[in-house]
């Protein structure tokens, strides 16, 4: 318990999956495309940590500028893609990273300690509940539900999640799929399940091992209205719809 506290108090951020997007607002999003998820029955894709079968599919969502809105904007390429079949929620990450920082594997919270990217998913515009995924270099995981501000569980575990990642020459690929059943669970409403869905997908980018170092970067997809770092808070967040099949 005394470990959790202190990892609470440390755990600054997380970082939110992702898609294309079209003509956003400049002051709330960077500058994507679209906010769809599509829908691919054939895709052929391998949760193997490389990207060459990404590039057959025809529509991808796709995040490819991000922001930084309380530190360097010179973070290097951070590029997010995504789609769904009927079984599957698929998504990667691709950023550049000169240096990578990532601290030997013990326990979820040893995640935090270093780079990653992150996805935060949620079916409520208050955060009332909502599901983190934070991803290390070499494709370890701390997930975690959450609900505002900042209470996070983090006996809960995404069982099915399966992650796959490689190291390149300019920085680090992770690949990975999580089950439609629990993508459609997040909302408890009546209805269409995917209707309602916010993601948020986020990029820590550490110089040490210290998650108090005022150096470490946050970079967002969407820039939060806050004034210090903060992914836990309701403006991190887009909503996005899936294509219906």
């Amino acid at each position: 318990m005394i470990l959790k506290s202190l990892f609470s108090k440390f755990l600054y951020l997380g970082f939110s999956v992702l898609l294309p997007f079209y003509g956003l607002t400049q002051s709330t999003v960077a500058n994507n495309s679209t906010t769809t998820i599509p829908f691919l029955s054939n895709s052929k894709i391998v949760i193997d940590g490389k990207l060459d079968d990404w590039k057959a599919p025809n529509k991808l969502f796709k995040i490819d500028q991000f922001v930084s809105p309380w530190s360097s904007p010179d973070f290097g390429k951070t590029e997010f893609m995504a789609f769904y079949d009927a079984d599957w929620f698929y998504f990667s990450f691709e950023i550049e990273d000169k240096k990578i920082v990532e601290a030997d594997f013990k326990k979820e919270s040893d995640v935090a300690l270093g780079d990653r990217g992150e996805i935060f998913i949620t079916a409520d515009s208050s955060l009332k509940e909502y599901y983190c995924f934070e991803i290390s270099p070499t494709g370890k995981v701390l997930d975690y539900v959450a609900h505002y501000y900042r209470k996070f569980d983090y006996n809960w575990n995404l069982e099915e999640l399966e992650i796959k990642s490689s190291k390149t020459s300019n920085g680090y690929i992770l690949e990975g799929k999580m089950p439609m059943s629990f993508i459609n669970s997040i909302d408890k409403s009546d209805g269409n399940t995917l209707s309602n869905l916010r993601f948020g997908v986020f990029r820590a980018e550490f110089n040490n091992l210290n998650p108090k170092d005022p150096t470490v970067n946050w970079i967002s997809w969407i820039k939060p209205s806050t004034n210090k770092p903060d992914f836990h808070t309701p403006s991190a967040f887009q909503k996005i719809t899936f294509e219906i099949k």
